[in-house]
């Protein structure tokens, strides 16, 4: 597998991916065949500072001259105290994924929604009219609605088994939120159901409601993406379309490395290279 290590030398910029814990992190292999793939003198390496040692990670990357970096669970809120700038995405979705650092300074941005909306176009899915149900109140749920608002969605719900959580987000996002429980009233005019949760984490996991009545045209993004989950199964026996987050993973991090370096990798290598990285 290529590393970097090949061109190695005093001219070399480095990048990197901070989280705890990050070795199961796909961006290091991700990052480093895009950088060989546009001949780049770059190398990307991956590190886990402790949440309490976030702040000394993040200044001893400024001072040891790193070009960017991305950021992963769980220094994706923490980060944002770190860095000098934003973008106006960060200030909504409440997280970085993606720092820069230019001039001595820090700027931060959050890629998780492009991800997911060039992921939409690249698959053809429009949301123009469209209804759409989250599942899940967490980070990634901030990401994908502020991707949904910026669409022409026609109606957005957020459902989570905590109601308070998905009230919470219904009142930054100005969308509905609607108990768990209930999501049976709206699932039926449902177009997309886009799951942010946890639920298929672990075994034993089933779907949160019941799914008895939707459309035969309803399309299930799951953003778990390296296991079967109830989403998969519900999809598979209703004859649903589903894709899993695979797409977003990967172009999410695409905008990050434009950031860096101003070019727009090849998605496809990417894809190649995760198939083989989660067997």
């Amino acid at each position: 597998m290529y590393t970097g290590i090949e061109m190695l030398n005093t001219k070399t910029k480095l990048f990197a991916i901070l989280g705890y814990p990050v070795k199961h992190s796909f961006s290091p292999q991700m990052q480093n065949k895009w950088f060989k793939k546009e001949n780049l003198n770059c190398i990307y390496l991956a590190f886990e500072p402790k949440p309490e040692d976030l702040k000394r990670a993040v200044e001893s990357l400024k001072l040891l001259g790193f070009q960017g970096v991305n950021i992963t669970i769980p220094h994706k809120i923490e980060v944002m105290k770190y860095v000098d700038f934003t973008d106006k995405a960060v200030k909504k979705i409440g997280s970085i994924n993606t720092i820069a650092f230019k001039g001595g300074k820090l700027y931060g941005y959050n890629t998780d929604h492009l991800g997911f909306s060039q992921d939409l176009t690249a698959k053809k899915i429009s949301l123009k009219n469209k209804n759409v149900l989250v599942i899940g109140s967490g980070g990634g749920a901030r990401a994908i609605l502020y991707a949904l608002k910026e669409s022409e969605a026609k109606n957005i719900y957020i459902a989570n088994r905590t109601l308070k959580n998905a009230e919470q987000l219904a009142e930054i996002f100005k969308i509905r939120a609607i108990d768990i429980k209930k999501v049976g009233e709206v699932l039926p005019s449902a177009d997309l159901l886009v799951n942010t949760s946890a639920c298929g984490m672990k075994k034993t996991d089933v779907l949160p409601f019941k799914a008895d009545k939707i459309k035969s045209s309803l399309i299930i993004y799951d953003l778990i993406y390296n296991k079967a989950t109830p989403f998969t199964k519900l999809a598979e026996n209703k004859g649903l379309k589903i894709f899993t987050g695979v797409g977003m993973l990967i172009r999410q991090g695409a905008c990050g490395f434009k950031i860096w370096t101003g070019k727009y990798p090849d998605i496809e290598i990417a894809e190649r290279l995760l198939r083989e990285f989660i067997g």
